[in-house]
């Protein structure tokens, strides 16, 4: 089975690639079964994932849905205690929760 992926489109973008899509398309053979394929996929697809993460005490505790890796930055604690440094220059500690296996596609 191939991997999923997702990528943000407007809906005009969407429209546009759909479009562009239709006029590539052979009558029949080729890759026309394919380029059928991708025309469903981003017709009737979610436009986003929908990731669902549980918090408990202030911590995460679970991922759900996310259909690639989560980077997760935790400010609480002391200066010293948090290795890290978020993109805002915010001392932190970050992690990684995994891809999720239900990526409720």
């Amino acid at each position: 089975m191939a991997e999923h992926s997702w990528i943000g489109l407007s809906a005009r973008e969407r429209e546009t690639l759909l479009e562009a899509l239709a006029g590539f398309r052979p009558s029949r053979g080729g890759r026309a079964k394919e380029i059928d394929a991708l025309m469903v996929k981003l017709t009737y697809s979610r436009p986003h994932p929908q990731i669902t993460v549980g918090v408990h005490g202030g911590q995460v505790q679970w991922t759900l849905g996310n259909p690639f890796p989560i980077r997760v930055c935790d400010y609480d604690g002391d200066r010293e205690e948090l290795p890290d440094i978020d993109e805002r220059g915010q001392r932190c500690r970050i992690w990684f929760e995994p891809k999720s296996r239900d990526t409720r596609a």
